[in-house]
């Protein structure tokens, strides 16, 4: 289910990029793809008969080591997206990715053409000067939930506690806006960890408390340890998150109309799963290790929108942008100018 043209930065609190985690993601790519080069020097578009086919270097996240997730991966896993994409010359590999940073870093090595991810590594990398277009926002309201020890029961009680969340994420933006609404963004200890890093730490008691995506509950809660969930951004809809697809500018130059191409099956992918629900939620849960009812609750195929923007999902962008240039992990740009509308 959920879920950098490389310019000069002004020192920000937390850089999220680094030469270490660009060096990592290009290796993390180039083990991780499942073969075929990037777009390159097939040249062509897409939608031309008579252009060669080409590859094109899809990347995605993946924490928990699970495949392709949302309604996409559900067609892929039927193979329809293979097949959809192969009607117009392009062939898809796939990269794994364990969080939107490492992404956006194989992006700038030039390693991955294309991906979908949360919208606060994204905005983050964009400041920084990412030659890349927003071609579209195929996931709103990211839902996001604070668990902690059976001992801490309210968000107050977090003052002087450490937190893990995984730094640069939906997940990290949503902590430190929840956590700045309420005073307390200074008394929390935030630390950067991966979901899958921290859960067992969160489980062996080393951690007081973790951001986490609703469908890891089931998991913790068989534990049978009586953790708290401390609060629900279903109940702040304005700090959730939503994803992003991005399209590296050299691609879209060698291939204009991938953007259009990818959207086309992006909607087609929604719409099979809509007409496969119970079949949809079952694999997602599978995918998520939980339930296909809280699968269903929790990440609803309706926040999957058809159109590659809506009001309501730029305003969250929007809003997501606007903290992070608060809090000085990102410089403010103009969200309208980063978008690839079907005109350009």
């Amino acid at each position: 289910m959920y879920l950098p043209r490389m310019a000069g930065r002004a020192r920000l609190r937390r850089p999220l990029i680094t030469l270490a985690a660009a060096a990592a993601a290009l290796l993390i790519a180039a083990c991780g793809s499942s073969g075929g080069s990037a777009g390159s020097s097939d040249g062509g578009t897409a939608a031309s008969g008579s252009s060669a086919p080409y590859t094109v270097t899809f990347g995605y996240i993946s924490s928990a080591g699970t495949g392709l997730t949302g309604p996409w991966g559900f067609a892929y896993s039927k193979g329809l997206l293979q097949q959809w994409l192969k009607s117009y010359g392009i062939t898809l590999n796939l990269a794994q990715f364990a969080n939107g940073p490492l992404l956006t870093a194989a992006m700038v090595g030039g390693s991955v053409d294309m991906g979908v991810l949360g919208d606060t590594p994204a905005l983050i990398a964009e400041s920084q000067g990412l030659q890349a277009r927003f071609v579209s926002q195929p996931e709103v309201g990211l839902v996001a939930w604070v668990v902690a020890q059976p001992s801490i029961k309210t968000l107050s009680q977090l003052a002087g506690k450490t937190l893990a969340r995984q730094q640069g994420s939906y997940l990290d933006r949503y902590i430190q806006g929840l956590l700045s609404e309420k005073g307390l963004l200074s008394q929390v200890k935030l630390v950067a960890m991966l979901s899958a890093q921290a859960t067992p730490a969160f489980e062996a008691g080393s951690l007081d408390a973790m951001t986490i995506q609703p469908t890891a509950w089931p998991q913790i809660e068989s534990t049978g340890k009586k953790y708290n969930i401390l609060a629900e951004s279903e109940t702040t809809p304005s700090l959730e998150g939503t994803q992003a697809t991005v399209v590296a500018g050299k691609e879209l130059a060698a291939h204009p109309d991938l953007a259009s191409i990818w959207n086309t099956v992006r909607v087609k992918s929604v719409q099979y799963a809509e007409a496969h629900a119970s079949a949809y939620y079952a694999w997602s849960a599978a995918q998520a290790s939980t339930t296909a009812a809280l699968e269903e609750e929790t990440a609803p195929l309706s926040a999957y929108p058809i159109p590659n923007f809506t009001t309501a999902g730029i305003k969250q962008l929007q809003g997501t942008l606007n903290f992070l240039v608060s809090e000085q992990e990102a410089k403010s740009f103009s969200i309208q100018s980063w978008e690839l509308q079907s005109n350009d």
